[in-house]
């Protein structure tokens, strides 16, 4: 049976071109589209989404020591406004400690977390009236935002899939605004990932521990999407240990797509707001 819960009314204005004043020009930049739906990228898999009224968010990882730069948008100045963050799965990167803490504090939000992440969340100070626990293929409404969660096979070095991989990590496939998103998460590709039909936007992982380059050109070409966003690149200091996770290949990816999958292909500066039609 699907789930349906009842989210309050959104954060945002629900009067068209209304928003109150901000700190932030990015975020407020954001929050006065009102024709289509703009994503905003903060680094990794960090992603605002704005659809119906409400601010949907990816793993939030903006208070980390290792990242290259500071965040665009502090999670300070998210949090009045954010009404779900949806986390991928535990590691920091993801789900980060620092900035959880400041949503669980500051804003009103509902946390959407893979089952093997509730512990940390409730270490963290997040209510328990404000986690919902997602479930690979055990799909749910969350007020108009049909969520489908997926299997995600978390990946590590030399094209490996990670030693302590499990079956509790989600990707999501979120229907919101007449939109399909695809955000797999971390993981290898799968081959449930080439079935998916009717994608809208894909955000892609193309690093080592992900679907690298020829396995995340295979996903694009299966399933065609309207718009496809490179993600897990240029936000962390590299070093000898750590390559495979923090360095992405966003460019080598786009050469070897087809010209019609190239137009497709927005790579996103930090903090920039792309306006999906």
């Amino acid at each position: 049976m699907k789930r349906v819960l009842l989210l309050p009314d959104g954060l945002l204005s629900s009067e068209p071109g209304k928003v109150e004043t901000m700190a932030n020009p990015k975020l407020e930049v954001m929050l006065a589209v009102d024709d289509g739906i703009p994503l905003c990228w903060l680094g990794n898999l960090s992603w605002l989404i704005r659809a119906q009224g409400r601010l949907i968010a990816f793993d939030l990882d903006l208070h980390q020591d290792i990242r290259l730069n500071p965040s665009p948008i502090p999670a300070e100045e998210i949090a009045p406004v954010l009404d779900v963050h949806f986390i991928t799965h535990w590691h920091g990167d993801h789900f980060n400690g620092d900035t959880c803490r400041i949503l669980a504090k500051e804003s009103r939000c509902l946390f959407v977390i893979p089952s093997n992440c509730r512990d940390k969340a409730i270490d963290l100070g997040i209510p328990e009236d404000r986690l919902h626990i997602a479930r690979p293929r055990e799909p749910f409404d969350l007020s108009d935002l049909h969520v489908e969660p997926q299997r995600a096979l978390h990946g590590g070095e030399r094209y490996a899939v990670y030693r302590h991989a499990n079956l509790d990590d989600c990707g999501y496939l979120l229907t919101a605004g007449g939109k399909k998103f695809l955000q797999p998460g971390d993981t290898v590709l799968l081959e449930e990932h080439l079935e998916f039909t009717d994608v809208d936007v894909l955000f892609v992982s193309p690093t080592v521990h992900n679907t690298h380059v020829d396995h995340s050109a295979i996903l694009i070409n299966a399933i065609e999407p309207e718009y496809i966003f490179p993600q897990h690149f240029g936000t962390y200091a590299q070093e000898e240990g750590n390559i495979f996770w923090t360095r992405g290949y966003p460019d080598e990816l786009k050469s070897i797509l087809p010209k019609p999958m190239q137009k497709r292909y927005h790579k996103l500066e930090q903090g920039s707001v792309f306006v999906v039609t």
